[in-house]
């Protein structure tokens, strides 16, 4: 499931991501033995259309579907299992959702999961609630509320993915543009205490076949500056001019052109102590949020050596380069290497097909 019917950026950041996956197995023969692959691609403007691939003639030459027929056809091939690239808000919620009613099962994370995530106010609190530390913060809801949290502090908003409208406040004569910035992409802005550069770590976390989160991947570092002290959106992903997606340098961390604070190490120097409370908070929050089969947390670690969650983002393309899969890379277990976890999410979500509904049935709301 690809695409984004609210904007030209995430639609080209899903569909490129989808293809870099598609790109990693086209050549794999237990890929071909064990699964087929359609494509149901989400137009910018809320259009559908069904490919065999992802290129872009193929996009362009097929049949374009209103809303309807597209959820027909989905119903009439019975799918086996879907495997979310949305990384919208309708892609991450109503769009999930839509599988969900249909009976195609979900690789990854509920529906209600994401709407929590992406809620940026709501996420915190919960895993705030389960014993995750998290940065002081408030919530906004107009461009002419005053902050309470001290200078310096960061604005981002409450539901906007990709460091969209993320600023560092540190003064007065800083906070209006920061403001109308952030509020730009949401009408409830978060704004919450700068936790001090010590390092910044990406955890993830991967399910046993229990369904426990047992498994904590070796840790990512972000290598950021003093100058330059938090990740943002060009740090993410590389844009063209115009502001979209450059496919040709698609991932800018670690690009060969990227200066020092776009860089990353996997994995990542722990001591025993900080990779204690790393694993700890994140398997606090994969419970608490109900994270299935996979998570993956980013943390700030203060000079002092506390550690705050600053978000969850519990999605993967599933590309070899991806991150959970990079993360994942550096284990010396066979069923964590790609594309084999790959072909074990497919199958542990076509195994979760709930059965048809029972019309004799008398109780209960499941």
């Amino acid at each position: 499931l690809v695409g984004s019917p609210v904007s030209k950026y995430y639609s080209m950041v899903s569909t490129l991501y989808a293809r870099q996956m598609l790109q990693g197995v086209e050549n794999c023969e237990a890929t071909k033995a064990g699964f087929e692959f359609h494509f149901a691609v989400v137009l910018p403007g809320g259009s559908w259309c069904f490919t065999r691939d992802l290129d872009e003639a193929s996009i362009e030459a097929a049949a374009k579907l209103a809303h309807g027929v597209a959820i027909s056809e989905i119903a009439a091939q019975d799918f086996d299992a879907c495997v979310p690239h949305m990384f919208c808000w309708p892609g991450y919620t109503a769009y999930r959702a839509l599988m969900d009613l249909l009976r195609v099962p979900l690789v990854g994370n509920s529906p209600e999961c994401m709407g929590l995530i992406t809620d940026k106010v709501q996420a915190k609190a919960v895993a705030s609630a389960a014993g995750v530390p998290v940065p002081q913060g408030e919530l906004l809801s107009s461009p002419s509320q005053v902050p309470t949290v001290p200078f310096p502090f960061v604005l981002k908003p409450c539901r906007e993915d990709n460091s969209m409208g993320l600023a560092k406040v540190e003064c007065e004569a800083e906070l209006a543009p920061a403001m109308a910035e952030a509020f730009k992409f949401d009408s409830s802005v978060v704004c919450e205490r700068f936790i001090p550069l010590g390092r910044e770590i990406r955890v993830a976390i991967v399910e046993d076949e229990r369904g426990e989160p047992t498994i904590v991947l070796p840790a990512t570092e972000y290598l950021l500056t003093p100058e330059h002290p938090m990740r943002v959106s060009t740090d993410k992903i590389s844009v063209t001019d115009s502001g979209l997606p450059d496919a040709s340098k698609f991932f800018a961390t670690n690009h060969e052109e990227a200066p020092a604070y776009r860089r990353s190490i996997c994995p990542c120097p722990l001591d025993e102590a900080l990779a204690a409370k790393l694993g700890d908070a994140a398997r606090k929050a994969h419970r608490a949020l109900r994270c299935r089969d996979f998570s993956i947390f980013d943390f700030r670690v203060d000079p002092e050596g506390e550690v705050y969650m600053l978000e969850c983002q519990p999605v993967c393309s599933f590309a070899r380069q991806s991150p959970l899969m990079v993360m994942a890379s550096k284990t010396e277990v066979p069923g964590l290497q790609h594309p084999t976890l790959y072909h074990a999410m497919m199958r542990r979500a076509a195994a979760r097909r709930p059965a048809p509904y029972d019309a004799d049935r008398i109780l209960g709301m499941k």
